[in-house]
C-alpha cells in the first residue's frame, strides 16, 4: 500500500526524522512528565497485506531500517516489533540478521498475527493504537498524529535546533573599504574562507554538529 504513495528512500528519510525528534524534543518532554530517565522508543512495523510480490521491497527496506537504527541512532531503539509478518519472512530475516550486530538482533521481534499480548506487555494501553490492541485513538489516526507530552507546554521546551541562540547570523557586510582590514578585499574575509572559530553548520540536539558523524535509524513511538 505504501509503495503506492510514495517511496521506499522518502519512509527512511521520514524514519531519519522521526529519530531526530525523538532526540529533541519528545524524549526530554517525556521523560520530564514521568520523573525519570527515558532514551528509548518502541517501534511497531506492520507488514499486514504485503503480498508476494512486494516481499523483496519489503525485505530490503527492513534491512536498511534495521542498519539505521543500529549504526546512528543505536541509543535510541529499545524494541523493533515486526508484526502481522507474511509465511517464510522469519527464514528471510535470518538471513537479514547476518549482518547486524548481535545486540541490535535482540531488539528485534518478528511476530505473526497474534502479536497483541506481546505489544501489551511492553506499552501501556492507552499509549498503543486500537489497531494493534490497546485503546488510544488519537484524532485523525494514531501513525499520522503527533500526540504526546512534548505537545504540552508544561513539559515541553524549544528543541536546540530550533533555538535561535544556536544560528549562527549574518553579518553585514562591509561597503567600499571602510573598516577592511589590510590585506583583505571590501566585504570582509577572501572568498571561500571561514572567520576564525566560526565552523559551519547546526549544533544537533546531541551536541554534535550537523555533518559530523554520529557514533552509531518505521515511526518511533515515545507516548506518556
Amino acid at each position: 500500500m505504501m509503495y503506492k504513495i510514495t517511496t521506499q528512500e522518502r519512509m527512511l528519510q521520514n524514519l531519519v526524522c522521526e529519530y531526530e525528534k525523538l532526540a529533541d524534543p519528545r524524549l526530554p518532554a517525556t521523560s520530564r512528565k514521568s520523573g525519570h530517565l527515558l532514551e528509548t522508543c518502541c517501534t511497531i512495523m506492520d507488514l499486514k497485506g504485503v503480498g508476494i510480490s512486494k516481499a523483496s521491497s519489503v525485505y530490503s527496506f527492513v534491512g536498511q531500517v534495521s542498519a539505521i537504527s543500529q549504526n546512528y541512532y543505536p541509543e535510541r531503539l529499545g524494541k523493533l516489533y515486526i508484526i502481522n509478518a507474511p509465511w517464510g519472512f522469519s527464514g528471510v530475516f535470518s538471513v537479514v540478521k547476518r549482518f547486524l550486530d548481535p545486540v541490535t538482533v535482540q531488539k528485534i521481534h518478528v511476530l505473526g498475527s497474534g502479536y497483541e499480548k506481546e505489544l501489551l506487555a511492553q506499552v501501556p494501553k492507552e499509549n498503543l493504537p486500537k489497531q494493534f490492541g490497546g485503546s488510544c485513538q488519537c484524532p485523525g489516526g494514531c501513525q499520522l498524529s503527533d500526540e504526546g507530552p512534548w505537545q504540552d507546554p508544561q513539559w515541553t521546551k524549544p528543541p536546540k535546533w530550533a533555538r535561535k541562540d544556536d544560528a549562527i547570523e549574518d553579518q553585514p557586510t562591509l561597503s567600499g573599504t571602510e573598516g577592511v582590514s589590510e590585506g583583505l578585499p571590501a566585504g570582509g574575509a577572501p572568498a571561500g574562507d571561514v572567520p576564525a572559530g566560526v565552523v559551519p553548520g547546526r549544533v544537533s540536539a546531541e551536541g554534535r554538529r550537523s555533518g559530523e558523524a554520529y557514533p552509531g535509524a518505521a515511526q518511533p513511538a515515545a507516548h506518556s
